[in-house]
């Protein structure tokens, strides 16, 4: 084995920090790099994050704990229901799913993949970061993600499309019927529906809902806290858009700048989100698991160990009564498109639903869950 000297070690560290860098800039061209750590102007205490058993303890988020509260279903329940019509209408977590996944190791890989995530500045920007795998692994690792706010995180589609890692990975059966297939890659549907998630401990995904599509994601490597809560929660929940009026997250020379209008990020939602619902749904995800997310659900995720998971966005059939209504009324354009793109069967299908829930009123009531 050859062995690097120190002064090797400092210009590969040097190297790996400059292309973490390089991204940073790219998102948040308008901040210096010192915002991003917690020496910076947007400094947040970020405590210790603790797990034990089914449970998170954030110290420093006012000693809160996060019990996890949702049921353990077995996979194989759904294993003949290709629609997924039977799955629940509430978050689940659904295992053995994934036992006969191979194991996923990307950190030496020089591939380019997109970044997501920071801080709430950074939120004004879609993945227009990117570094190689190897760079990102060596951010973890090397402990420069510790000092950020809130870490960078991968979020990238491109990786999964290779054939092999198709075959490698199957989905599920109950997740095997998209009904929005027929429109991916228009206009309508730009982006792939299914994402690799690499992230650091501490980086997460913030606050956002699918209105129209069901998703899973699939933990293989870490352990990520889940805050799940349903569509007609109380927006003040949420913690949208906040303004900070301490001035810890936003500088005075930034104050009204665009940066106030976007969302939390994941560790800062969890650390200032007070009182929950009682039909709050938390997950402590370990690998192996599935989650199980109901279109509309609200959800913030945050990784308490650095994670690795493959997460797929999907319109399921019994869904459609639901949200075509909904979307013939914001966007009538893509509603009339997305029907006119089903196969007849499809079709078939869908106005059998609709007559179904016409006679049991099930469309007006499911719509005006969506307000």
């Amino acid at each position: 084995m050859v062995m690097a000297h120190d002064g090797d070690l400092d210009h590969i560290n040097h190297l790996y920090e400059s292309a973490i860098d390089r991204a940073k800039k790219s998102i948040a061209p308008q901040h210096k790099l010192e915002d991003w750590n917690e020496g910076g102007k947007y400094r947040y205490r970020k405590g210790a994050i603790a797990t034990s058993g089914s449970s998170v303890a954030l110290n420093g988020a006012n000693g809160r704990i996060f019990e996890d509260n949702v049921t353990r279903v077995p996979g194989c329940t759904f294993e003949n229901d290709v629609h997924g019509d039977d799955l629940p209408h509430v978050p689940a977590v659904l295992t053995g799913l994934l036992e006969e996944w191979p194991t996923l190791e990307f950190s030496k890989s020089e591939r380019q993949v997109s970044l997501d995530g920071g801080p709430s500045f950074a939120r004004m920007s879609m993945c227009s970061g990117k570094v190689t795998l190897d760079e990102y692994h060596q951010y973890c690792t090397s402990g420069q993600a510790d000092h950020d706010i809130a870490p960078l995180y991968v979020f990238d589609p491109d990786i999964l499309k290779s054939k092999s890692t198709t075959n490698s990975f199957p989905t599920p059966p109950c997740f095997s019927k998209d009904a929005m297939a027929c429109i991916d890659g228009s206009q309508y549907r730009p982006l792939p529906p299914a994402w690799l998630l690499v992230g650091a401990a501490r980086s997460g995904t913030p606050i956002h809902d699918h209105p129209m599509t069901v998703a899973w994601n699939a933990l293989l490597v870490g352990c990520k806290l889940w805050c799940c809560l349903p569509p007609d929660v109380d927006e003040s929940v949420l913690l949208l858009n906040l303004d900070d009026d301490e001035g810890d997250n936003i500088s005075s020379d930034n104050a009204g700048s665009q940066c106030d209008d976007f969302d939390l990020s994941a560790i800062e939602w969890f650390h200032q989100c007070e009182e929950l619902p009682g039909d709050a749904r938390i997950i402590v995800q370990r690998p192996g698991e599935v989650v199980y997310l109901p279109a509309g659900w609200f959800h913030v995720v945050l990784n308490v160990e650095a994670s690795t998971a493959i997460s797929v966005s999907l319109a399921l059939r019994r869904d459609l009564p639901t949200v075509l209504p909904l979307l013939r009324t914001y966007d009538a354009d893509f509603a009339t498109f997305w029907v006119d793109c089903m196969s007849e069967e499809q079709k078939e299908t869908l106005a059998g639903v609709e007559e179904e829930d016409r006679r049991s009123g099930n469309t007006i009531n499911a719509s005006a869950k969506h307000k």
